[in-house]
C-alpha cells in the first residue's frame, strides 16, 4: 500500500458547524494509505464522515446540497505525512 495526500474542499455544510448563521465551505488536507488514487478518495471520505467537526448539531437538518470535492489525490512519500487534524471553514460566498 502508498500514502496518498487528499486535498479536500467541502462546500454548503451547515453553519451552525463553526456558529455561524449562512452555510460554510471547508478546505482539509488528509493523508491515507491506501493501494491506488480511488481507493484513497474513498478512505478519505470515510474518515471525514467519522470527524467530529463535521457532525451536524442536533436539532440541525441534514444539507441535502451539501458537497465535497477531491480537489489534488497525489502518491506521496511516507516521510511527506502529516497530522489529519484540522479544516479551515469559510461562509459560502464570500
Amino acid at each position: 500500500m502508498s500514502w496518498f495526500k487528499c486535498s479536500i474542499e467541502g462546500e454548503n455544510f451547515p453553519g451552525q458547524l463553526i456558529g455561524e448563521a449562512s452555510p460554510v465551505g471547508f478546505y482539509a488536507t488528509r493523508y491515507v494509505e491506501a493501494n491506488s488514487a480511488q481507493d484513497a478518495e474513498s478512505v478519505a471520505l470515510n474518515h471525514l464522515k467519522n470527524e467530529s467537526s463535521l457532525v451536524i448539531p442536533d436539532g440541525v437538518e441534514n444539507p441535502m446540497n451539501a458537497k465535497v470535492h477531491f480537489k489534488n489525490i497525489e502518491q506521496v512519500n511516507i516521510d511527506a505525512v502529516q497530522s489529519n487534524l484540522g479544516f479551515t471553514f469559510f461562509v459560502m460566498g464570500t
